[in-house]
């Protein structure tokens, strides 16, 4: 589908606000997601809850345009299409052609977007009263039933091979990598979305088979795990499993089956966290989305069991990954993984910020808040929602980003949301029909107002409140209620960012709020601290509540900078909870880093005195200055809210300094260059791996042939398993060099295990240099035997057995001495 495609289907399709208002509904068909709070340990552990989805109705902002067009999104993908390998691997004719992409056939996520749209549908259904949500998921539950009954043993999977592989593993063979599993990519991740998606059929459309489907699954997944012993269950954990833990759970309490309970606990990954347990961040190195669902499912157990242990772990998990892993715009993570905690400067250029990361980290935002009502929580998830959220997704293109970068010259990472079906097409499927989800919490006395967008709510003790919000553009909210009911108190989350400015009017009347420096821990003496180190809170209004009373928000947003902690010239703009992004120009393709110079800026005064507004947006004025034209006056930059970056090249962080420092920054450019210009100077040949025409005159030869060529820092790179190697030009009368060029990513994990050789003699193996920052050079002696009367050498990458190459961004051959 082209762009202009989408645009018109849009447009020609729009179901609008007054179709996605609230529509009349089968309380009935609820009672099961009721049930989730009325376990007795649920009932302790739950202290403020999230007034339900189908209370709940958007009316305006940006949310409601992304989740209209995420509505009409589902509505128009084929079901036949996403069940033809589940019909295929049963024996049953397929209705339709499978989709490509990450569901199509061979090693892949086969099957796991019928489950991201089963619960998409399902959430889209609660959220927007839709009956046509409801009769897609009852069509999808008939098919995957049917598809069950045909198996024969409540085996329910499309993964090609997956009857073998499961043979495998239950006979205790079992062969795990991070993302295989005997040869099969996260086959329990790619099941868990079949099984979540049976549980929200259920639980959100009252869909009773579904629970019956599901209840079947698991019970072939218990028979094929019961004969594995303690070791060799958590030794298949080592694979990425989704959230099995938390599934498992949430079928306990529906089916009020203890054995559910019993298997989740199996699939407590006890090598990850155990230490979070102690309050030990061990997240460096570790992939992110392959965590964050293990610690929900421990949230979700400790709500129903009361285990301080999945709470401990949970809530510390969130607050080290909240706290010391997360970029302004609320998402983590470079390359999918986590880095050492508050070192992120080094890390903002690249592929940062997965989408299913930030969609999966909302979902515990939300559910610790109901166990602590810390506006901490609250604030994580206004954060990741306005920024990451909304920019992940546009609505008029109908484009979901894998990754949302962060760097200082980058662009949203769209895929095909028709062909490619990646994990973040699929979270993204449900992710915008949760943008109701913890607006609005409550209690027996307490109704807690969380984020300012236009919305009404249905509260439990009888009363119903709508909210009008200029929010995220402007800085007002009004609360009316419009109906009564059983007295509560109204709390309403005073943002830090907001600071004095925060004010509330009761029915016109201004209501004293007290100053920040009067709620400031320490009394006389104690330090004055920043508006970044002050925190959230709750202002509450006690009183019976009428008809008609209304409640003025006024949420003035401050300018400041955010800076990185271990360098404070790493900083992104932020205006309230918005990050300003600078507007660099058009988007250049559909991937990679595009060509184009960030601008560092260069100021010595106070942000808000060089931001200014320019109509909806902002400007840096005469701030940004290149380093590459280092003479050349201060330019204005245009600045923007990061979720209307759409279409364009963008910049989040900047490198923000003084006229000193900028000169300095000059003249280390100089001093890099001439060591460039020398190691050139010394060269006698040099490879950019990925230049197709440079690597053909090397004759360049890989196995395997078909290798990635992924981007960074405007460089590709070669690297992965087998070997790759090139023929370069030398001098056999003088000592010799083979110069490569990695990338050393801080707090990844140094996977690299190889050799590098010369015609066919070891001349190194590869050692990681973990006190590089960015690219990097590593040189290998050539030694005079290997190249006597030759004018070139075959250079190899060789992969170890078992091993990977890391990214190889430049392989030259240098005349040592010239060095």
């Amino acid at each position: 589908m082209s762009h202009n495609d989408r645009r018109n289907f849009i447009k020609a399709s729009a179901v609008g606000a007054a179709a996605l208002a609230a529509l009349p509904l089968d309380k009935s068909r609820s009672l099961a997601a009721l049930r989730t709070t009325s376990l007795p340990a649920a009932r302790d552990t739950v202290r403020a809850r999230p007034v339900p989805l189908d209370n709940v109705r958007l009316t305006g902002g940006p949310l409601l345009k992304a989740q209209q067009s995420a509505a009409n999104y589902l509505l128009a993908l084929n079901p036949d299409r996403m069940m033809a390998f589940y019909s295929v691997r049963a024996g049953l004719p397929q209705n339709a052609e499978p989709y490509a992409g990450w569901v199509g056939p061979g090693k892949n996520l086969t099957g796991h977007i019928a489950g991201h749209h089963l619960s998409g549908v399902s959430l889209m259904y609660l959220a927007t009263g839709d009956k046509r949500f409801k009769d897609r998921a009852d069509y999808l539950v008939r098919e995957l039933d049917e598809v069950q009954r045909k198996n024969g043993d409540g085996y329910l999977s499309a993964l090609e091979k997956g009857r073998e592989v499961w043979a495998e593993v239950s006979s205790g063979n079992i062969r795990p990598a991070a993302f295989d599993l005997n040869g099969l990519w996260s086959p329990w991740y790619t099941l868990h979305k079949t099984y979540a998606g049976l549980r929200d059929a259920y639980r959100y459309t009252g869909n009773r088979t579904a629970l019956d489907v599901e209840r079947r699954f698991a019970e072939w997944a218990k028979h094929t795990l019961d004969p594995l012993s303690e070791a060799q269950f958590q030794k298949m954990l080592g694979t990425e499993h989704g959230g099995m833990n938390e599934i498992l759970v949430d079928l306990w309490v529906d089916t009020g089956d203890t054995r559910w309970l019993d298997l989740s606990r199996r699939f407590e990954h006890h090598a990850f966290t155990d230490a979070l347990k102690r309050h030990q961040d061990n997240l460096p190195g570790k992939h992110g989305n392959c965590q964050i669902p293990k610690l929900i499912g421990s949230a979700v157990r400790y709500e129903h069991t009361g285990d301080a242990d999945d709470l401990v772990a949970a809530s510390f998990f969130f607050d080290r990954v909240a706290q010391h892993h997360t970029y302004a715009s609320g998402g983590h993570g470079l390359d999918e993984y986590f880095g050492f905690p508050d070192q992120l400067s080094h890390r903002v250029d690249g592929r940062t910020c997965e989408t299913c990361n930030v969609y999966n980290m909302l979902k515990l935002s939300r559910k610790l808040f109901s166990f602590r009502p810390d506006p901490l929580y609250a604030d994580f998830h206004e954060r990741s929602l306005f920024n990451h959220a909304l920019a992940s997704f546009d609505p008029d293109g109908v484009r979901m980003s894998y990754m949302v970068p962060v760097g200082r010259a980058v662009q949203q990472e769209y895929q095909d949301m028709q062909t490619d079906f990646t994990c973040c097409v699929g979270t993204g499927m449900e992710n915008h029909a949760l943008h109701g989800d913890g607006i609005f919490y409550e209690s027996d006395d307490t109704v807690w107002v969380n984020i300012f967008a236009p919305a009404t709510a249905e509260l439990s003790n009888g009363a119903k409140i709508a909210m009008d919000s200029s929010f995220p553009d402007g800085d007002t909210a009004r609360l009316t209620i419009t109906k009564s009911g059983k007295p509560f108190t109204l709390a309403i989350r005073r943002p830090a960012w907001a600071g004095d400015g925060f004010a509330v009017k009761v029915n016109g009347e201004t209501v004293a709020v007290p100053t920040l420096a009067s709620m400031r821990v320490g009394g006389a003496g104690g330090r004055d601290v920043g508006l970044d180190e002050m925190l959230s809170s709750y202002f509450r209004v006690e009183r019976t509540w009428k008809s008609g009373d209304v409640v003025d928000i006024s949420l003035p947003k401050t300018l400041r900078l955010e800076p990185t902690a271990d360098d404070k010239t790493v900083a992104a703009i932020m205006h309230g909870p918005i990050v300003l992004v600078g507007d660099l120009a058009p988007r250049r393709d559909e991937r990679g880093t595009p060509h184009v110079e960030a601008p560092m800026l260069v100021v010595d005064k106070p942000v808000d005195q060089w931001v200014v507004r320019s109509g909806e947006n902002f400007r840096a004025t005469g701030a940004g200055r290149l380093i590459s034209s280092p003479s050349a006056a201060g330019a204005d930059v245009a600045l923007s809210p990061f979720y209307r970056t759409h279409g364009r090249t963008y910049g989040l962080y900047f490198d923000v300094v003084t006229p000193a420092e900028f000169d300095a920054r000059v003249a280390a450019r100089a001093n890099t260059a001439e060591r460039q210009r020398k190691l050139e100077a010394a060269s006698l040949a040099f490879v950019q791996p990925g230049d197709a025409g440079v690597e053909k005159s090397a004759n360049y030869v890989s196995e395997p042939a078909d290798r990635p060529t992924p981007r960074i820092g405007g460089r590709a790179s070669r690297g992965g398993l087998g070997w790759f190697a090139y023929d370069l030009a030398i001098d056999p009368n003088v000592d010799m060099a083979v110069v490569v060029t990695y990338f050393n990513d801080l707090g990844l994990p140094s996977t690299g295990n190889f050799d590098i050789l010369a015609d066919g003699n070891s001349i190194g193996h590869y050692a990681p240099n973990r006190s590089a920052s960015g690219f990097w050079n590593e040189t290998y002696h050539v030694p005079l035997s290997v190249a006597r009367g030759k004018s070139k050498i075959t250079v190899r990458f060789q992969a170890a057995t078992g091993g990977r190459i890391v990214p190889v961004y430049g392989v030259r051959t240098v005349r040592e001495k010239d060095l």
